[in-house]
C-alpha cells in the first residue's frame, strides 16, 4: 500500500510526514521498506560521517573525528558502537548514541566518559570524550572532535618515537647507532603507514593482533619476527617479545644465520652474528676466512680482522666505523689486502701473500670454491715453463728458469721429489712435509727465501748471492751412477749423464744388452722405466726418481717381479721370464711358446685359438711346425727383425687385410672372430677358400634372403659348432638346437609364431605334398632358399632339377610360353597346368587367390568356398547411388564384379542379405542359381577367370518363387557370351518377388 501512495509534501506538515515515516520504518525496519524506498545508513548520514567544526546542513557534517576512524562500510562502526549497528532499523533513532563499554577490546574502564545525544535531532551542549582506550596506546586519548592528526608529525600522539624500551633506536643504543633516532628509523622494522589512505587507522589493531614487525627495505628485505606481543596499555606489562630472523643486519655478513638468534632487549657482540679469529675461540669459516684466520698450519700464522677490514674494525671485537658496518657490502682494506682489491668480483690481485715471492701475483677470488695449495701461489706464473705441470711434485714454483746468478734462477723441477727430496728438504724452517707450512713459522710470507736442510738431507748452502750447494747427500751414484758431486749452482743442470752416465758406460747387469747401441738393442730408458722417464733424458714423474726404488714398467714390460727376484715378463720375452742379473736366463729358446708339444705350450694370442683349437676353425695341427709356416716366415735372433715388435708374416698375409691363401676379404687378426659374411659373400671380395674348399656363396642372404628382414646368420646357425673340414658337406646346416627336429621345424619356429613374424600373409604356412591327395610332405627348402635367390620370395631358380621361368609376380606362377613356371615344373598328375603341357581351361593369373600357401589341409589346396572365385556376392561398379560393402553386416566379403554387369543387383538386401558370409554356402545363391553348384553340372562350370568364360554363367530362378502358375519363371533377355562379344544382362519374368515387371539386372549392361 505504501509503495502506491502519493505523499503531497506541500499539504502535509514536515513533522507529520517524518512521524509517519518513522512509524512505518519502525514497523517494517530497513529491510521492510516499500520498494521505492531503499534505506541504508547513507540514506541519513554519510559513511563515514563527515567531520566539521560546526554542523553543516548542506553536507550533514558535524563535529567529530569519524573520517579518521571509520570507513564506508558498516563494519567499521562496530568497534565503537557494537555489533548491533549491522542490523539497525530506523528504530535506532532513540536520541542516544550507543557506545561499547570497552571500545576496541580495551581493558575494563575504557569507555566514553559522557553519553551523547542524537546529533540528528538536538545537538548536545558538550561532546563526550574517550578515556583509557588502547587505540591511543602510550599517550592520553585526545578530545573527540579535536584537530585531526597529521603523519608523521603526530605519530607521538599515540606512542613515543622511538620508544625508550628494549632495543629501540634511541640515542646511544646499538640500533640508534646504525638506524638513526628519527621517525625514519621506525620504517626499518615496522610498516610504513604514511602510504595508507588513513595513516592512523592501524591504531584499531591494538589488542587485536601482535606487534607488526616487517622488513621491507634493503638490506633487510624478507626478514621475519617471531614475537607474539600485544599492544596493551603501558601500565599493563603483558607483552612477550620474540626475535628476528633472516635479516642481513643480524647475519654472518653473507646473509646467513647468525651464531646467536637475537632476542629483543638483549645485546650481542661481534661473535653473536659472525665468528671472529682463532683467538676468540670461534674461528670464521665463510668464504676464505678459514684459510686466513684459522690456518696457521698452512700459511704460518692466523690473520686478524683488522688486517683485511681496517676501515670497519680496529680489533677483532671492536667496530671502528659504524658507517662501514652492516651496509650491504664488505669494506676491504688493511695491511694484508691487495692495493687494487676488486670489490665487484672480490679478488686480490697484487697482495704479497698471494705471490710466488718473485713478483708474480695470483689473482684470488674470495668466493672461489677452490682452495689454494702450495702451487696456488708457487705454481702460478703467468707464462710458466711448459715442462711444469700444476702439481707440487712437478717442482713448483713454475716460472721459467732464467739461469744461474739470476733472480729467477729455478731448479725446483729437478729437486722436488727428486732423489727423495721435497720442499722440506731445503726449506725445513718453513715446511715439514712440502705440502703445509710449519705451524708458528715466521719464514713464510716474510719477503725472504729461507734455505735450510731437513727431511734427512744434508748439504751446505753458500748464500743467496751465489746460490750454490756443496756436499749434497742426494747427488751420489748409488753404486750404479757415475759420481758428479761438484757444487751445483741453482739454475744450472747436471743432466742425466751427470749421475747415470750414457749408453756406452751404463753396463751393469743386462743394461748393455738393452741400451748399448753396439752390442745391444739400443733401447731408450723409457722402454723399461716409462713411469719415471720419457725417452732417455726427460723425467715424467719426479716422485719415482731418486726415491731409492727402481720402478720397472714400459710399453714392452708386462710384469716385473721386483728387486728380490728381478724377473721380467714382457712382449720382448714372450713367455720367457729372464732374470735381470743372470744374463744366461735370457738365452734363445726361453721366450717363445708355439705348439702344444713345446715346453711353453700352444700359443693362444689373438686368433691363434680359432685356427688351432676352435671347433668352428680350420683345425690346423698343433703339433707340427708346418702349421706355423702356413702364415709365418722365420728369422734368427741376430736379425734386425728380431724383437722389433713386428710379426713376420708370409707373402699375402696381413694382420689387418687379406690372407690370400684362405680369406680373400679383409680380416683383423686382433679384432675377434670374422663374420659369416666375410667368407660366404662376395660383397667385400671373393669367397674364402679354406682347406681347398670354397665357402658356399650366400651373398644374397642380406638383400633377398632373411637378412632383408633383419635376421643375422647366428639367428639360425650355431657358429660355435663344427664347421670347416676337409670335405664339403661334413657339417651341412649347423642349425641351433631350437631349429632342429621334424620336417620344417626351422621354418615353423618363426612362421608359426606371431611374435616373430608379424605379417599374417607369411604366418602359419601349410606344407605342400609330394603326391596328389596328400602323402609325404615337402620340405620348405625344396622351393625356397632361405639365404635368398634372384627370384621373389626366396624362390629357387632351379626346382625338381629344372630351371623355372618366374617373373617375380605372385600372379605369374605358370608360364604359357615355356610351360616351366614355378608350379608346372613339379605338377605331373594335376588336372590343370601339367608340367610341359599347354592348358587353356584354367586361369593363368591369380593362382594364390584360390591356392593359398596357408590353406587348411595342405599348402595350395584349392579353396572350394563360394568366395574363392568371386565375391560373396559380386558387387556392381556402375550404380545410380553409392553403395558400400566390406564390413560386418554390410556384405563383409563382397568383391567387385568379375565382368561388366556381373555385379548387378546382388547388393540388394532382398537378394543377398547384408549379413551374408561365405560360411552360409550355396543357400544364399540357390534362389537364382537353382541349376546346381557342382563342377560337373552344366550350370556351374568352374572355368576361370569368369570374365573370359561368361557363357558358363547360368541363371535359373527357383520355381518356388513363381508369381503365376500359368507361366514359367525365367531370367530372360540376357546375352551371356564370352569376349570379345558384348554381353548383356536380362530380367526376371513371372517372379513373385516383383509385383510388376522386373527391372533389368544391371544398369551397366
Amino acid at each position: 500500500m505504501f509503495s502506491r501512495r502519493r505523499v503531497n509534501v506541500g499539504r502535509v506538515p514536515l513533522a507529520a510526514m517524518l512521524l509517519a515515516l518513522g512509524i512505518i520504518l519502525g514497523q517494517w525496519g530497513m529491510a521492510g521498506a516499500a520498494p521505492q524506498y531503499t534505506l541504508s545508513c547513507i540514506s541519513c548520514h554519510q559513511m563515514p560521517p563527515l567531520d566539521s567544526a560546526t554542523r553543516d546542513p548542506l553536507t550533514g557534517a558535524f563535529k567529530g573525528n569519524h573520517q579518521a576512524h571509520a570507513t564506508a562500510t558498516v563494519s567499521s562502526c562496530v568497534k565503537c558502537h557494537g555489533s548491533g549497528v549491522t542490523a539497525y532499523t530506523t528504530g535506532h533513532r532513540t536520541k542516544r548514541i550507543n557506545m561499547n563499554a570497552n571500545i576496541n577490546s580495551s581493558p575494563a574502564g575504557g569507555a566514553y566518559s559522557r553519553a551523547f545525544f542524537n546529533q540528528t535531532s538536538v545537538p548536545p551542549a558538550v561532546l563526550g570524550n574517550c578515556s583509557n582506550v588502547n587505540c591511543h596506546f602510550e599517550a592520553a586519548t585526545p578530545a573527540w572532535g579535536g584537530t585531526a592528526f597529521a603523519a608523521p608529525s603526530d605519530c607521538s600522539q599515540c606512542h613515543l618515537v622511538a620508544p625508550n624500551t628494549g632495543n629501540h633506536p634511541v640515542l646511544g643504543s646499538k640500533h640508534g647507532n646504525y638506524l638513526g633516532t628519527g621517525t625514519g628509523s621506525c620504517l626499518k622494522c615496522h610498516p610504513d603507514h604514511l602510504s595508507d589512505v588513513k595513516p592512523f587507522a592501524h591504531a584499531t589493531s591494538v589488542a587485536n593482533r601482535g606487534i607488526k614487525v616487517q622488513f621491507g627495505t634493503a638490506p633487510n628485505s624478507g626478514g621475519t619476527y617471531s614475537g607474539n606481543g600485544l599492544n596493551f596499555l603501558p601500565s599493563q606489562n603483558k607483552t612477550t617479545f620474540g626475535n628476528c630472523s633472516n635479516l642481513y643486519c643480524h647475519s654472518d655478513g653473507r646473509g646467513g644465520a647468525p651464531n646467536t638468534i637475537p632476542t629483543w632487549g638483549t645485546s650481542l657482540d661481534c661473535r653473536g652474528c659472525h665468528n671472529s679469529n682463532l683467538a676468540s675461540g670461534q674461528p670464521m669459516s665463510s668464504g676464505k676466512h678459514t684459510a686466513h684466520m684459522n690456518n696457521a698450519g698452512f700459511i704460518g700464522t692466523n690473520y686478524g680482522c683488522a688486517e683485511c677490514h681496517a676501515s670497519t674494525a680496529n680489533t677483532d671485537t671492536h667496530i671502528a666505523n659504524y658507517a662501514n658496518h652492516v651496509k650491504g657490502f664488505v669494506s676491504i682494506s688493511g695491511a694484508r689486502v691487495s692495493k687494487n682489491y676488486n670489490t665487484s668480483n672480490k679478488t686480490c690481485s697484487t697482495a704479497y701473500c698471494h705471490s710466488d715471492g718473485k713478483g708474480n701475483y695470483k689473482s684470488i677470488a674470495w668466493t672461489s670454491a677452490t682452495s689454494l695449495d702450495c702451487t696456488g701461489c708457487h705454481g702460478s706464473d703467468a707464462s710458466p715453463d711448459p715442462q711444469f705441470s700444476s702439481s707440487v711434485s712437478d717442482g713448483a714454483p713454475n716460472y721459467v728458469n732464467a739461469g744461474v746468478n739470476q733472480a729467477k734462477a729455478n731448479s725446483h723441477r729437478t729437486h722436488v721429489k727428486y732423489g727423495a727430496s721435497d720442499c722440506a728438504s731445503c726449506h725445513a724452517n718453513t715446511t715439514t712435509d712440502g705440502y703445509s707450512i710449519k705451524s708458528g713459522s715466521t719464514s713464510h710470507t716474510n719477503n725472504t727465501v729461507e734455505v735450510y736442510n731437513g727431511n734427512g738431507k744434508t748439504f751446505t748452502y753458500s748464500n743467496d748471492s751465489t746460490k750454490t750447494c756443496s756436499n749434497v747427500s742426494c747427488h751420489n751414484d748409488g753404486s750404479l751412477f757415475t759420481v758428479s758431486n761438484n757444487a751445483p749452482q741453482w739454475g744450472g743442470s747436471l743432466g742425466c749423464t751427470g749421475c747415470h752416465g750414457d749408453a756406452s758406460t751404463l753396463v751393469s747387469n743386462a743394461h748393455a744388452k738393452h741400451v748399448n747401441t753396439t752390442t745391444g738393442k739400443g733401447y731408450a730408458c723409457d722402454n723399461c722405466h716409462n713411469l719415471t722417464v720419457s725417452g732417455s733424458s726427460t723425467i715424467v714423474d719426479p716422485t719415482k726418481h731418486g726415491d731409492g726404488t727402481v720402478e720397472v714398467a714400459g710399453t714392452n714390460v708386462t710384469t716385473w717381479s721386483g728387486t728380490a727376484t728381478k724377473t721380467c715378463a714382457s712382449s720382448c720375452h714372450l713367455t720367457g721370464t729372464p732374470v735381470w742379473n743372470n744374463l744366461a736366463s735370457g738365452a734363445c729358446g726361453t721366450c717363445h711358446k708355439a705348439l702344444s708339444t713345446t715346453a711353453n705350450g700352444l700359443i693362444a694370442t689373438n686368433a691363434h685359438t680359432a685356427h688351432f683349437a676352435a671347433a668352428y676353425g680350420p683345425g690346423m695341427s698343433s703339433t707340427t711346425a708346418t702349421s706355423c709356416a702356413n702364415c709365418h716366415v722365420y728369422t734368427t735372433d741376430t736379425a734386425a727383425t728380431h724383437d722389433d715388435g713386428i710379426v713376420n708374416l708370409a707373402a699375402g698375409f696381413n694382420k689387418v687385410g687379406t690372407c690370400t691363401n684362405c680369406h680373400k676379404q679383409t680380416t683383423n687378426w686382433t679384432g675377434g672372430r670374422v663374420t659369416c659374411e666375410s667368407c660366404h659373400t662376395t660383397a667385400g671380395g671373393q669367397l674364402s677358400v679354406i682347406n681347398g674348399i670354397p665357402a658356399p656363396d650366400k651373398t644374397q642372404a642380406a638383400t633377398t634372403g632373411h637378412g632383408q628382414f633383419g635376421k643375422a646368420c647366428t639367428d639360425c646357425h650355431d657358429n660355435n659348432s663344427n664347421h670347416i673340414s676337409n670335405a664339403l658337406g661334413t657339417y651341412p646346416t649347423r642349425l641351433t638346437a631350437n631349429l632342429t627336429g621334424s620336417l620344417n621345424t626351422e621354418c615353423k619356429y618363426c612362421h608359426d609364431n606371431g611374435t616373430r613374424v608379424a605379417t599374417p600373409a607369411y604366418r602359419n604356412m601349410s606344407t605342400h605334398f609330394l603326391t596328389k591327395g596328400g602323402g609325404q610332405a615337402m620340405a620348405c627348402n625344396q622351393c625356397h632358399d632361405p639365404h635368398g635367390s634372384s627370384n621373389l620370395y626366396m624362390i629357387r631358380t632351379s626346382i625338381n632339377g629344372q630351371n623355372i621361368t618366374f617373373t617375380d609376380d605372385v600372379n605369374g606362377l605358370v608360364n604359357t610360353t615355356t610351360n616351366q613356371g614355378l608350379c608346372q615344373v613339379c605338377h605331373t598328375q594335376t588336372n590343370y597346368w601339367k608340367a610341359g603341357v599347354p592348358e587353356n581351361n584354367h586361369p593363368t593369373t591369380g593362382c594364390m587367390s584360390c591356392h593359398k600357401h596357408n590353406a587348411a589341409g595342405g599348402a595350395f589346396k584349392p579353396n572350394t568356398a563360394c568366395d574363392s572365385c568371386h565375391g560373396y556376392p559380386p558387387a556392381p561398379r556402375a550404380v545410380t547411388s553409392p553403395v558400400t560393402f566390406g564390413v560386418q553386416s554390410n556384405w563383409s566379403t563382397a568383391k567387385f564384379e568379375d565382368y561388366s554387369g556381373g555385379g548387378g543387383a546382388h547388393l540388394v538386401g532382398a537378394h543377398i542379405p547384408a549379413t551374408a558370409k561365405p560360411s552360409d554356402g550355396w543357400a544364399n545363391c540357390a534362389l537364382c542359381h537353382n541349376g546346381g553348384r557342382t563342377s560337373t553340372t552344366p550350370y556351374h562350370i568352374k572355368a576361370l577367370p569368369i570374365g573370359t568364360h561368361i557363357n558358363n554363367v547360368h541363371v535359373e530362378v527357383d520355381p518356388a518363387y513363381r508369381f503365376s502358375d500359368t507361366s514359367f519363371i525365367v531370367y530372360t533377355g540376357a546375352k551371356l557370351v564370352n569376349p570379345p562379344a558384348r554381353n548383356a544382362t536380362g530380367s526376371c519374368f513371372n517372379v513373385s518377388c516383383h509385383f510388376k515387371p522386373s527391372p533389368k539386372w544391371s544398369i551397366e549392361r
